[in-house]
């Protein structure tokens, strides 16, 4: 049921996608901000740590509680509201157009040699906090491909890790509930809050994120994906999106992220004596082509997702 529930939610939202603007996204915004408000916006000094950690049992929990009750009361009473609620779910939190039309529209404008446009595009994408006036044609692909991996991630493959937990349809609305508030709460300014949903969402992901740099080992460049995996997640602050980003460039063959500084003097003595590897940068400059090549490798990772669950889907029918 599972397979067919994620098969169904791919296809319905290849004809009318779920985007930012979508009332579930809205709803879930006004939610959050009303919690964080209500815990950390009666005073000037925002949520005490307690209370943070409260604030996020309020804003998952009691929404992951409400889908699991929804899910357990059709299974007993009638199996295909079950199949029929998964589906729905799956369809609202999970798939590639929340994050990939973003992705699109900075890739054709580079098809089309329109660097303004790409980088118009991908400063929408980003936000303000992205200073987009000087960004080099590689520069704009790099950090367009590092949000689509990012974003593949967070809205197809760590989405369907939880779908595949026995929480159901639970567990996609708690994954996603904490991610959108790891990232709305950060904007907030309030320390507690944002370091509560982030710590929240990096037990929930840390799972996955592996799961999913795996993934992309197998399916693409697997030295590449590997070594980029042991030696460059250094290259990026956060420790969740650094094995993703890592595993992925590698997976791509092509460079993102920072430069790797080059050791000095008295630092490649040391590697040397300790016997410690130099690491290098692995890949070429992010072009065009890697765009293309980087919808292929999601794409492949989710026919390898899908072939697995019918393997097993039909194992059990058959058992």
């Amino acid at each position: 049921m599972t397979f067919f529930s994620i098969l169904f939610a791919l296809i319905a939202e290849q004809y009318r996608p779920v985007t930012a603007s979508h009332w579930i996204a809205r709803m879930s915004a006004r939610w959050l901000d009303w919690v964080a408000g209500e815990f950390g916006g009666k005073s000037e000094e925002g949520a005490s740590p307690i209370g943070a950690r409260l604030a996020c049992m309020v804003a998952f929990i009691l929404p992951t509680f409400l889908v699991f009750v929804i899910y357990v009361v059709c299974m007993v009473t009638y199996p295909i509201l079950g199949f029929v609620w998964n589906i729905i779910i799956a369809y609202l939190f999970f798939g590639f157009r929340q994050f990939s039309h973003s992705f699109t529209l900075v890739h054709e404008s580079i098809e089309s040699h329109d660097l303004p446009a790409a980088r118009a595009a991908l400063g929408e994408w980003y936000g303000p906090e992205l200073d987009i006036s000087s960004l080099t044609e590689t520069e704009v692909i790099s950090l367009a491909l590092e949000r689509a991996i990012i974003g593949s991630h967070r809205h197809v493959f760590g989405v369907l890790f939880w779908f595949l937990m026995p929480m159901g349809p639970a567990g996609v609305v708690l994954y996603r509930l904490a991610d959108t508030a790891a990232q709305r709460w950060s904007q907030r300014g309030d320390f507690n809050l944002s370091e509560a949903a982030r710590h929240f969402f990096y037990v929930l992901d840390w799972i996955p994120a592996r799961i999913t740099a795996m993934g992309f080992a197998i399916v693409g460049n697997f030295e590449g994906a590997a070594y980029g995996w042991r030696y460059l997640t250094r290259k990026w602050p956060d420790s969740l999106s650094s094995v993703i980003l890592a595993s992925g460039s590698g997976a791509l063959g092509v460079r993102l992220g920072e430069p790797l500084s080059e050791p000095d003097s008295d630092e490649a003595l040391r590697m040397a004596e300790a016997g410690e590897p130099l690491v290098y940068e692995v890949g070429m400059e992010p072009t065009e082509r890697t765009m293309r090549s980087a919808v292929g490798l999601v794409w492949r990772l989710v026919i390898a997702w899908m072939a697995l669950l019918l393997m097993l889907t039909s194992a059990v029918w058959l058992g």
